[in-house]
């Protein structure tokens, strides 16, 4: 068996290969706090609730963030990531698919965890667990089934993270066009319209594409909408090659989901701004744009 090229594969080809590679399930949970507002937890219960057959659990809230970090989704320490992939049966052989059950930017952030290991061999299911079983696959459900420690070795690459000091300086620079800042959250927390949170909003010199808007009706990545947003945006074909765009979003996600995008559609060089909007708000010193303005 040979991985498909690509961060991405279909759900029939997993369907025809489940057995032959290491299923991971990063999604995540979802609760209802006072007041209507929605939070997000380990996907643990999700996943005991319904996953695919002899998947394991990624877990976002637990060793592939770090537990000291100030901010939700921070990445871990590379030795940390280490043992987690062998907790988890990974070798340095193995294929990995992950998937999630909503829209892909939280199995993509794992995707980008796995990159920063220097390991390649890690695809995406687009479209997640409704794509699976719309395939024929079949759901399990019952607790995560322990699995045989593996021996993988993570052999760090250029970082691909940047911290807030460098969107600072980048800011400051005056000049974005070789490293533009690109938002992955929606229009309406990018514009912060109607709100008066201030945490929404926007960097300075950001431009605006929603990673939600880039998904098709069944929550599959679509080509298609990803290259009439970059046209409207009048970034060119040079973005991700030559020009290397700083993503963000609120934490980290919708920005690895836009990383996994560009990366399927042939353009594989991009940073990403770990701490996103939860970092650059933290400090009410530094500046937020509200509505369109730039």
């Amino acid at each position: 068996m040979t991985l498909p090229d690509g961060p991405l594969i279909a759900a029939p080809w997993l369907v025809a290969h489940r057995a032959e590679v290491i299923v991971l399930d990063a999604s995540v949970g979802r609760v209802d706090r006072p007041g209507g507002a929605t939070a997000f937890v380990s996907g643990r219960d999700v996943f005991t609730a319904e996953h695919i057959p002899g998947a394991h659990l990624a877990d976002l809230f637990g060793a592939f963030s770090d537990p000291d970090a100030p901010f939700a989704f921070t990445r871990p320490h590379i030795a940390a990531l280490e043992r987690e992939a062998r907790r988890l049966g990974i070798r340095n052989d193995s294929d990995v698919v992950v998937y999630d059950r909503l829209g892909g930017a939280y199995a993509a952030r794992i995707w980008v965890l796995f990159r920063v290991c220097g390991f390649d061999r890690v695809r995406v299911l687009n479209g997640g667990l409704a794509a699976w079983v719309h395939a024929g696959g079949i759901v399990e459900t019952g607790p995560e089934v322990s699995a045989s420690p593996g021996d993988f070795t993570a052999r760090p690459a250029p970082s691909i993270f940047v911290s807030t000091e460098e969107v600072v300086e980048l800011i400051a620079s005056g000049d974005t066009s070789r490293s533009p800042l690109v938002c992955g959250l929606r229009k309406v927390q990018f514009t912060a319209e109607g709100s008066n949170d201030p945490r929404l909003g926007h960097i300075p010199g950001s431009l605006n594409l929603p990673y939600a808007d880039l998904l098709d009706g069944m929550g599959r990545l679509d080509f298609a909408r990803l290259n009439s947003a970059l046209e409207d945006l009048q970034l060119g074909p040079e973005l991700g090659r030559q020009i290397t765009p700083v993503l963000y979003c609120g934490g980290g996600i919708n920005a690895a989901g836009l990383a996994l995008a560009l990366a399927a559609t042939g353009r594989p060089s991009f940073r990403i701004y770990d701490d996103s909007m939860n970092g650059w708000t933290a400090d009410p010193s530094r500046p937020v744009h509200r509505g369109q303005e730039r």
